[in-house]
């Protein structure tokens, strides 16, 4: 190996990563489904010849951790087999790690006639076809249930469009129109990154491109062995306990983790954990280790651009036929709920190693769909809102509020894009303090928000998980945050309230209001010990009201000529009686 020139390795490795934001930017721009334009719900990812991650830009952080074994599946599938021109689809949640809505379409990139690298982007489609419209279904009992499944077929061959398999797509998906242009999204942003790394070829030839990511994987190993080495050796454990698989209310639905950090390693072992659940639960191994890596990663060295060297000195160990390691044709629709948990469990291991760095508890994935497939009453449509709520606090500041937890930085759906979209009105979106963990910092809040129905024949879903053995724990005598629920009011009946994940309630007429609250995060520290300005800011913002301020702080405010302050001398007494 020639010796490396490490400005220019910094070089190629930067102008790696611009393509991604790049393919990303194209994926916004010319995206079809709000959930995609909006939400990002995708990820896109450039890998080498052989499937190693050169550079990424979430999205969705599980996607890309998980994308290299589903192209080297292809590989193998081809047998190498690919031309200029290729585009491959896959979503077998075997071989993606997701569900089978999270579709990975990607394409060999060559210069000069040789396979260079390979650019990818997984995106969640509006639809595949299947038993709920657009995914998340809670109570299917296999894969065939779930949807249209693709195992790296070419898409496109040699640049010339399968029509046959489009055609496929067309007759069975809902909303064809919206899931056809994602997929032409999707190939678009691919193409955008093979031209990137073509012109790098072009400039640096493919050789010195080869070099300098190998050196670049290679020395990202070298500081995450260093990182995870200055770390006391030890284990620690932790399991949360889900509330059920969807199809059956009674069951252990177990998810157990143990960390074992000897040396420059990490040991992940996930034995313990449930069987494989009937319902859709289940979690494909390469996404449970996607998880844990893109969790420490996150941890450990948040702000590297992520490339294969942050996993090579990691290890799992996952009980076969399990709630985290399923085989085919197992159901996995409702897969987040997992990832949701492994995410919390990552940092309540350590909580105590690195307390400056881990959060408390965050809030389960919430957020309702609404859909109408039959065209007798309007024009079908799919409309899938995953909902912000609140995450835990940390050691010096209360958790972040409106934020997708565990899915890394994504953006809500703005009131505008649902609007006119679909046929409903908001007719609120606000803070839900109410759910937030009280502590020395609160966990963040959840939001609420109200949808009203300006047409008639719509079916409705609801997700929420964990409502018992909450995702949300507060820390160090915080208290936990509350989960959130969905309450359906018709212009004439009885409101319902549902505290548990629901598929395909309905139809629904004009005029129907839905009020989905979201979950709050875990609190960090006695309530006790919280600044009694904080308290009073929360007041000032209407988060508290006097009498939460006095009952879950200990801290009295009052209200003189129009506006509040603190009474110190009363809550000293106050707290010292508690």
């Amino acid at each position: 190996m020639r010796k490396v020139d490490v400005v220019l390795t910094e070089i190629i490795r930067n102008r790696l990563v611009a393509a991604t934001e790049e393919m990303a930017k194209t994926m916004i721009r010319t995206a079809f489904n709000p959930l995609l334009y909006e939400v990002q719900d995708f990820s896109v990812t450039i890998m080498s010849a052989n499937g190693d991650m050169w550079a990424e830009t979430p999205g969705v952080i599980v996607f890309s951790q998980a994308f290299p074994e589903a192209v080297r599946a292809g590989i193998a599938r081809w047998n190498g087999n690919f031309a200029e021109g290729d585009v491959l689809i896959v979503n077998d949640p075997f071989e993606t790690g997701t569900h089978i809505s999270d579709t990975n379409v990607y394409m060999p990139v060559f210069f000069e006639d040789e396979l260079v690298a390979f650019c990818g982007t997984a995106a969640h489609w509006a639809d595949v076809g299947g038993k709920n419209p657009g995914g998340w279904c809670p109570d299917t009992t296999d894969t065939f249930q779930e949807g249209l499944c693709f195992r790296h077929q070419k898409i496109v061959e040699r640049g010339v469009k399968n029509q046959g398999l489009w055609d496929l797509i067309d007759c069975n998906v809902r909303v064809p129109e919206i899931v056809k242009g994602d997929l032409e999204a999707q190939i678009a942003s691919c193409r955008q990154g093979c031209e990137r790394i073509q012109s790098l070829c072009a400039k640096y030839g493919t050789a010195t491109i080869r070099e300098a990511m190998d050196y670049v994987i290679d020395q990202t190993d070298r500081s995450m062995r260093a990182t995870i080495a200055a770390l006391p050796d030890g284990e620690y454990g932790t399991s949360i306990r889900l509330d059920s698989d969807g199809v059956q209310e009674d069951g252990e639905f177990l998810v157990c983790l143990k960390v074992t950090i000897q040396g420059d390693r990490v040991h992940f072992s996930l034995n313990g954990s449930s069987p494989t659940a009937r319902g859709p639960i289940n979690l494909p191994a390469p996404c449970t280790k996607g998880i844990l890596a893109s969790s420490l990663k996150g941890i450990l060295l948040p702000f590297d651009p992520c490339n294969a060297g942050h996993t090579k000195c990691l290890d799992f160990e996952l009980p076969p036929e399990s709630i985290v390691n399923p085989v085919w044709p197992a159901p996995t629709d409702s897969y987040g709920y997992v990832i949701e948990c492994l995410m919390d469990m990552m940092f309540r291991c350590f909580l105590n190693i690195v307390p400056d760095k881990c959060p408390a508890g965050g809030y389960q994935l919430t957020g309702a769909f609404f859909s109408r497939s039959q065209s007798r009453h309007g024009k079908p449509f799919v409309m899938m809102d995953p909902m912000h709520g609140g995450n835990g606090a940390l050691i010096d500041r209360d958790g972040a509020t409106n934020q997708l937890t565990g899915n890394g930085d994504l953006p809500n759906t703005p009131i505008e894009i649902t609007e006119t979209r679909h046929p409903f009105r908001v007719e609120l979106f606000e803070f839900a303090p109410e759910v937030a963990g009280v502590g020395k910092f609160r966990g963040g809040m959840g939001v609420r928000k109200d949808y009203r129905c300006l047409t008639d024949g719509v079916y409705a879903s609801f997700v929420i998980e964990n409502t018992a053995d909450t995702t949300a724990a507060g820390f160090k005598d915080g208290t936990d945050g509350d989960h959130g629920s969905l309450t359906v009011m018709p212009v004439d009946g009885e409101h319902i309230v549902y505290n548990k994940r629901i598929g395909s309630i309905g139809p629904f007429g004009e005029g129907t209001l839905f009020r989905v609250i979201t979950g709050g995060g875990g609190a960090w520290g006695k309530a006790s010990e919280r600044d009694p300005e904080l308290v009073l800011s929360d007041v000032r913002n209407e988060f508290l009201t006097a009498e939460d301020a006095r009952t879950h702080y200990g801290v009295v405010v009052e209200e003189r000529s129009g506006a509040w302050s603190l009474d110190l001398q009363k809550t000293r007494e106050l707290r010292a009686a508690s």
